[in-house]
């Protein structure tokens, strides 16, 4: 990744957590706070999650190691973690706005939570924060639709049409794609792992998410993820396919395969030619957008964890332990490094 990348990466993330911190106005206090069973319980705590989880990583790139993130009943409501928020956001963005192509090479020295040392480059432990924040983000939005709320759309997609005729002068590189995809696959596996611990009726049961249960909401990253890889190959899908299709997730993981394999070959394949080249997408209500295949490929990931986010808060609600698919993560563990 070259820093303008990392910085459009920030600058998706803060405008996507600035879309979510919006959203969430409409909560009365009472809901703001209201223990949903998610992955830090409340929209409240999820949010502070996120921020903390910002503010954490800043402190490790400054040569800090903090041993906890600050405390989401610090903030008393909406307005106060907001205000938090502004500071930390700035802090961030002018500390990527610094970064040079040798800083982010750079492999940067922390103690983890448990005080066990551990290093990464510092793009890895970018790439990670900006998924982090998708992936609490589509929690986010199920809670909100949880309590009756409507949340924002926050896709990366969306990000770029806004900023239409505005991509960065080269394409984000061929071994970043395939790296970003070799992830995606992993965090697929070990989502749908934890799914085979639910029963029938716990898989498909309606808990009021985006795409209602969990069975629904896999069966959506499964399709999106097969849509995308239509549109890369010049088809134009009018549909996702139905959750009905897949009545037990045996199912799912048997189509599920042939897409992944598809996917990995695609992008094992390209060159940075045809990663910078604009395509014209045909849109499910047939509308059509511009953008590069490499930018329609980021969002595909992108995509994915965000709605893996809500298949671990619904794993969670339905009484089941999801599996971690952070990115760093899956850095650590190909480096044959300490989980936490």
């Amino acid at each position: 990744m070259t820093p303008e990348h990392v910085r459009l990466l920030y600058d998706f993330n803060a405008w996507a957590n600035h879309r979510a911190l919006d959203a969430c106005a409409a909560l009365t206090g009472e809901q703001f706070t209201r223990n949903l069973g998610s992955s830090y319980g409340s929209v409240r705590d999820t949010l502070a999650h996120i921020m903390g989880g910002e503010w954490f990583w800043l402190e490790r790139w400054h040569g800090r190691s903090p041993s906890a993130l600050p405390p989401a009943d610090e903030f008393a409501d909406l307005a106060s973690l907001r205000a938090r928020w502004a500071t930390g956001e700035q802090n961030l963005l002018q500390f990527v706005a610094g970064r040079t192509a040798e800083d982010l090479a750079s492999v940067q020295h922390y103690r983890t939570t448990e005080g066990q040392p551990n290093a990464q480059p510092l793009w890895q432990m970018l790439q990670h924060l900006a998924n982090h924040g998708s992936y609490h983000r589509g929690q986010i939005t199920s809670m909100l639709r949880q309590s009756g709320a409507v949340p924002a759309a926050t896709d990366l997609i969306l990000f770029y049409r806004e900023r239409a005729g505005k991509p960065p002068a080269e394409a984000l590189d061929s071994a970043t794609v395939r790296l970003l995809f070799e992830y995606n696959a992993w965090a697929n596996h070990r989502t749908l792992d934890a799914c085979g611990t639910l029963t029938q009726e716990q898989f498909t049961r309606d808990l009021g998410s985006s795409f209602g249960s969990v069975r629904d909401t896999v069966v959506h990253i499964l399709g999106a993820e097969r849509v995308w890889l239509e549109r890369c190959q010049g088809r134009s899908p009018s549909a996702l396919p139905a959750a009905e299709q897949f009545p037990a997730l045996a199912s799912v993981n048997t189509r599920w395969t042939e897409i992944e394999r598809n996917l990995l070959d695609l992008v094992a394949g390209l060159s940075a030619e045809e990663l910078a080249r604009v395509h014209e997408f045909r849109t499910l209500k047939s509308g059509i957008y511009a953008n590069t295949l490499w930018q329609a490929l980021q969002h595909v990931v992108n995509h994915s964890t965000y709605h893996r986010g809500q298949v671990a808060m619904l794993l969670r609600q339905s009484g089941a332990k999801p599996n971690f698919t952070d990115l760093i993560y899956f850095y650590r563990e190909r480096a044959g490094q300490a989980l936490d």
